[in-house]
């Protein structure tokens, strides 16, 4: 197995960012208001409420009730106290950079974890895969918005990533949990995969965001978490077609009761499953994908841009495809890039509309054009099981980079950095000593 990207990424990878990057400097130049960050401004809007002693979620940023609402925790809004430190422009551009540093964190987090060195093609891989990830739609909305979504991403990962040896493992995992609710799905995760230290790490940090809301917050906290507030989609929108969740396909089809509360509970059950054995086969990085994508597509409501899960998903098939020389995991990156980009759609208005939610033929394609991320999950559940079906379980998976069955031969050669070297595997029709 070879263990070094092959030459045209060494050679294209820092093209293809190249052009990705001139791409956003002229859409940025073409459209300004793609630089708004319209979200990051109502975390702004919604801390400077808590210093102005007003209550959190009755009022939107421009003042209507019904749009641009705070529609995060009280501790969200704690959290971002700094904002009101900065003028709009200062949070716009700060906001903008900080969301393209977590991306490139959070390419070379998980290529590292997958053994990938800066001798090994680090750099070009990473430059390939930030150049196709900038322009993933879920990314790119999140960039444009200055979404919360990239942060999460980056501190789950550099928590499920990092060494389980760790005293605070967990403590991540429980702050993102305490900001936006879905990545508690991560905490039972933690218990399934054996971690049960860092998920009582990350049930009691997460408590502790709570008491610290009542504490501080106590009439907003009360709304939120006694009565329904976390709850209530028609805060976030009336739109039925902007909700990619699989409640928000029950909605489109006019779907309620127990078929629907079994569907989603068999999901849940079969993704943890799923990221589990991927997990327990070596595998972490394709587990973390399937779990934050779990947790968007079980979500009472998840906007395009909550797929930012995956990202880990792209790397870990950017590395089979580059790096182990998979072809199908090329086709399968590709392919995935292709579908989910931000494609501009129309160009009407102050910023263009792009990817596959924009597109609004109505009639039944209403209904099924927004279930695309469903659709898209559902494939990386069924192929990731197919996958790993005849993979061995390797000793130390937790814990090291990405392994791969060896035949006698390749036990020999060379193996990426972060591997449990000369561990006993099997393949199939060779035993490995």
């Amino acid at each position: 197995m070879s263990t070094k990207p092959n030459t045209w990424v060494r050679v294209y990878g820092p093209v293809i960012l190249l052009v990705a990057l001139v791409a956003y400097a002229g859409a940025y130049l073409r459209w300004p208001g793609l630089a708004g960050q319209v979200d990051l401004l109502v975390y702004r809007f919604g801390a400077g409420r808590v210093l102005a002693g007003q209550d959190l979620y009755s009022v939107g940023l421009t003042g209507n009730p019904r749009t641009l609402l705070f529609d995060y925790t009280p501790f969200a809004a704690l959290c971002s106290l700094p904002l009101t430190l900065l003028t709009s422009p200062a949070a716009q551009v700060i906001g903008l950079v900080v969301n393209a540093a977590l991306l490139v964190y959070v390419v070379r987090r998980t290529l590292v974890r997958l053994g990938v060195t800066t001798s090994t093609g680090l750099w070009s891989l990473g430059a390939l895969l930030v150049g196709l990830l900038c322009w993933l739609e879920p990314v790119r909305l999140s960039l444009q918005l200055g979404q919360v979504n990239l942060l999460i991403l980056a501190v789950v990962v550099a928590d499920l990533l990092g060494t389980d040896t760790r005293r605070w493992a967990g403590v991540g995992i429980g702050l993102v949990a305490g900001v936006k609710l879905t990545p508690a799905l991560f905490v039972v995760f933690l218990v399934l995969t054996g971690r049960r230290r860092a998920a009582v790490v990350a049930t009691v940090t997460f408590a502790a965001t709570v008491v610290l809301g009542f504490l501080v917050l106590p009439r907003d906290s009360g709304y939120f978490w006694l009565r329904g507030g976390f709850d209530d989609v028609a805060r976030i929108t009336s739109d039925p077609v902007a909700n990619t969740s699989l409640k928000g396909l029950f909605v489109r089809m006019h779907l309620a009761g127990v078929p629907t509360v079994a569907v989603t509970a068999a999901l849940a059950v079969a993704a943890l499953a799923v990221a589990v054995l991927a997990w327990r086969r070596g595998q972490a990085v394709l587990g973390v994908a399937v779990v934050g994508m779990a947790s968007a597509a079980l979500s009472p409501f998840s906007w395009s841009h909550h797929w930012v899960w995956a990202v880990p998903l792209m790397v870990h098939l950017g590395y089979r495809a580059y790096v182990v020389g998979s072809r199908s995991a090329v086709v399968a990156l590709w392919l995935s890039w292709g579908v989910f980009a931000g494609w501009v759609v129309r160009t009407t208005g102050d910023t263009p509309e792009t990817g596959l939610l924009s597109l609004r033929p109505g009639g039944w394609w209403d209904v099924v054009i927004p279930a695309a991320y469903l659709a898209g999950f559902a494939v990386v559940l069924v192929g990731t099981a197919w996958w790993l079906r005849g993979r061995p379980y390797e000793i130390g998976a937790t814990t090291g980079a990405e392994l791969y069955p060896v035949t006698r031969t390749q036990s020999a050669g060379a193996e990426p950095r972060g591997s449990v070297a000369r561990t006993s595997t099997v393949s199939p029709g060779n035993t490995v000593t």
